[in-house]
């Protein structure tokens, strides 16, 4: 059954607690100045899932950013018995996790586990504003079922789907809204394409204030994707961010990269009835050619 999240208490941010759980020592580090820079002044750091654990169980968080590479168990384990076990007090948490291996495969595997959010690493502090806000400002219903624990993994609704809704709180209203939902989406990801195509045909890649504007277009576009929880243009978007984010400090960014991924994506956006593995074809194409331009950079 799902538990309805009620309106998200007063956030006094400088009073709220975050449990930070990050091995490395210069990613914590980093994470924790972009957290003390939004306004968060409490942060209880944490090396490895056992320290996650005792200090939840102190600290009583409202978040929990954790590394999915823990070095005593995976980050997805580790939420997996947050949300089922009686190892914290509130095992509803919003968990939001990192990680430097954003396949498409482990984005599924942390949603299973009951993550609330997924990020990439390294993170900006655009991304983790974004994240915090997600959980914070507009928390999902808790569900509580047989086979899965954790927050409501519905971003939006089926609108092809023409049986019963199941749940007992599912508005009669929901597909015309949801309707309007997913086509402002749309447009707004049709927009960022756009951005991604006009900043790609005149970039100097070694102008670094034009290579942000890249990247943070790519971010927001990855967060529009989520939105739209729509697989191939996730897994299009996280490529186009990871490129940007592995080559443009180089300068060695090409116009002809981006350009295949704002391809990709009016592609994608174009045929939103197609096969789901035909769609998820053309993302992976893209990882494809990521991994070997990351490969070339390196």
């Amino acid at each position: 059954m799902a538990k309805a999240s009620g309106k998200p208490k007063k956030i006094i941010k400088s009073e709220l607690p975050i449990v930070l759980g990050e091995p490395n020592n210069y990613a914590r580090a980093m994470i924790s100045e972009v957290l003390r820079n939004l306004g968060y002044q409490r942060i209880y750091s944490a090396t490895t899932a056992a320290e996650i654990i005792d200090a939840a169980n102190v600290w009583h968080p409202r978040v929990i950013i954790l590394d999915n590479l823990l070095p005593d168990m995976k980050g997805t384990e580790l939420v997996s018995r947050i949300r089922r076990d009686l190892i914290v007090p509130d095992r509803g948490v919003p968990c939001i996790m990192i990680t430097s291996d954003p396949r498409l495969e482990t984005v599924q595997e942390a949603r299973l586990a009951g993550v609330d959010e997924f990020a990439a690493k390294p993170v900006s502090h655009q991304v983790i504003e974004s994240r915090l806000d997600e959980v914070l400002l507009r928390p999902r219903p808790f569900v509580e079922a047989k086979k899965y624990v954790g927050p409501c993994r519905r971003r939006k609704r089926n609108l092809s789907y023409n049986g019963a809704l199941k749940r007992l709180d599912d508005p009669f209203h929901a597909v015309e809204r949801t309707t309007s939902e997913e086509a402002m989406n749309k447009q707004m990801l049709v927009q960022c394409a756009e951005t991604l195509s006009t900043i790609s045909r005149q970039l100097d890649p070694k102008n670094r204030a034009e290579v942000r504007q890249l990247f943070n277009t790519a971010n927001e576009a990855h967060d529009i994707a989520k939105r739209l929880q729509d697989e191939a243009l996730e897994l299009a978007t996280v490529c186009a961010a990871r490129y940007i984010q592995g080559v443009g400090a180089s300068g060695d960014l090409q116009a002809a990269v981006i350009a295949a991924h704002v391809n990709a994506l009016r592609t994608l956006l174009n045929s939103t009835n197609q096969e789901r593995s035909e769609r998820l074809q053309i993302a992976r194409g893209l990882r494809q050619i990521v991994a070997q331009k990351l490969h070339e950079a390196a």
